[in-house]
């Protein structure tokens, strides 16, 4: 995508943000006690909705389609449609696979591994593989490594050298009693792999003050290399917050830095203050034009949408009845000085009632309520739990167009960094919500004679 389509994306997506900021940054908890139906949406969507069946909504939530059972406002017929055009797209892009190996090795390297997790590495590893052959750059620093099964696939797959930080030390540790194992089960085994050379575990935490000299000595430490011209690739798997953006400052202040492959997540924990170490806007462009995003339109962006979709489509719905005892339960709250409180979380059953709900959500509080205000708000569960569901829809729908602000904004700053990059639909996001990859390397510059 060309600088001015991006702008042009970024500023559509913006204004609309903008346009319906008051129901992006409201609680689904506060639906009852600020009346949200009412004052937050407008009387045509809420004629609209209050004809829509539940697989209408996941209809209306599946912007991609254009195989519609409704009539809709042309307000949200026009939100779909920018939908369409301006946010980032999410269905999965093919990454094809390099080479085979032997099956035994992937075997061994899976092992524990959770299938989502496995989806993950596997894709991000073939992105960095890639962007390896691309800068001639074979070393690479995976960032929250966790149990490092990341930086092991790339190590003995294919054959980078891999050093990790992480910043717990316990996990640093299993990584290291995984490595030696599988190490041992290879030569045993005799099984065929590309690297002889294990990754190297750091445990230390890649602050947001961290200069790029330091982060330049850490590397170069870790890989035990004092070379001037030490090249390098940065890895990380849903970093989260500001750890995203530190890692694309790191990446664009490092000469040594030649490539960088992220996917972000918990928006919600990103800084919103310019004048702070800035999780948002980290580039000039949005800075200029004052962009700026809330907690709860950053925390919205962090839901699953397709797997909401698929829970309306295949298991049914009354499940989210949930939300409306959320909500009622905040009134019950409010009258012990307890708003916005954190509660426990309580998976729906079957036949659970209101009164059930708010024995187990507030267990840790000593709380007695009324049981007029429990018959009361029961039956005000039943009347409009619906309505709730679609209102908590509608910010879902907007969700989307959140998450492009974000990594336009990112994507802005690698252009003013003067690196090739682009935002990739990565992972099947039925499998892993946050599924894009923000990929980038420097463009080479001329050698003047």
């Amino acid at each position: 995508m060309s600088g001015s389509n991006v702008k042009e994306a970024i500023n559509v997506c913006n204004n609309v943000v903008g346009l319906y900021r008051d129901l992006l940054n409201s609680y689904v908890s506060d639906f009852y006690i600020e009346n949200h139906w009412n004052l937050k949406v407008s009387n045509s969507w809420k004629n609209f909705l209050e004809e829509l069946t539940f697989v209408q909504v996941s209809e209306l939530l599946n912007y991609d389609s254009q195989s519609l059972t409704y009539v809709a406002p042309l307000t949200l017929l026009c939100l779909q449609t920018i939908l369409r055009k301006f946010s980032i797209q999410r269905k999965q892009v093919n990454v094809p696979e390099v080479f085979k190996i032997d099956d035994q090795l992937m075997k061994l390297l899976w092992k524990n591994v959770k299938l989502k997790k496995r989806h993950e590495i596997e894709l991000m590893s073939r992105i960095c593989y890639q962007a390896a052959l691309k800068t001639n750059c074979f070393n690479i620093v995976d960032v929250g490594s966790g149990l490092g099964h990341l930086s092991r696939l790339l190590a003995f797959k294919y054959g980078f050298n891999v050093c990790t930080f992480e910043a717990n030390s316990v996990l640093v540790n299993l990584a290291l009693e995984l490595d030696n194992k599988i190490a041992k089960s290879l030569i045993s085994k005799h099984i065929k792999y590309i690297n002889v050379v294990k990754p190297l575990h750091s445990s230390r935490r890649i602050e947001e003050t961290l200069s790029s000299e330091d982060f330049l000595f850490a590397v170069k430490k870790a890989f035990a290399n004092n070379q001037n011209n030490f090249q390098f690739g940065i890895v990380g798997l849903h970093p989260c917050g500001n750890l995203g953006s530190t890692l694309l400052r790191l990446y664009s202040e490092s000469s040594g830095a030649k490539f960088i492959n992220i996917v972000s997540c918990c928006y919600m924990k990103l800084s919103l203050d310019p004048a702070s170490h800035c999780g948002f806007p980290l580039s000039a462009f949005c800075k200029q034009t004052d962009y700026q995003l809330d907690y709860l339109s950053c925390e919205t962006a962090c839901h699953a949408i397709e797997n909401y979709v698929d829970k309306i489509k295949i298991t049914g719905y009354q499940h989210l009845k949930i939300h409306s005892f959320r909500a009622a339960l905040e009134c019950l709250l409010a009258k012990n000085n307890l708003r916005h409180s954190a509660v426990g979380n309580v998976k729906y059953e079957t036949g659970l009632s209101f009164r059930e709900y708010c024995r187990k959500a507030t267990k840790k509080y000593d709380l007695t309520f009324c049981p007029s205000d429990l018959e009361m708000y029961e039956n005000l569960v039943d009347a409009t739990w619906v309505q709730v569901v679609k209102f908590y829809s509608l910010r879902l729908l907007l969700a989307p167009l959140v998450e492009s602000i974000i990594l336009y904004d990112r994507l802005f700053y690698l252009k003013e960094t003067q690196s090739h990059c682009d935002i990739m639909p990565v992972f099947d996001s039925h499998i892993s919500p946050r599924n894009h990859v923000l990929s980038a390397r420097k463009i080479a510059r001329p050698i003047h004679k």
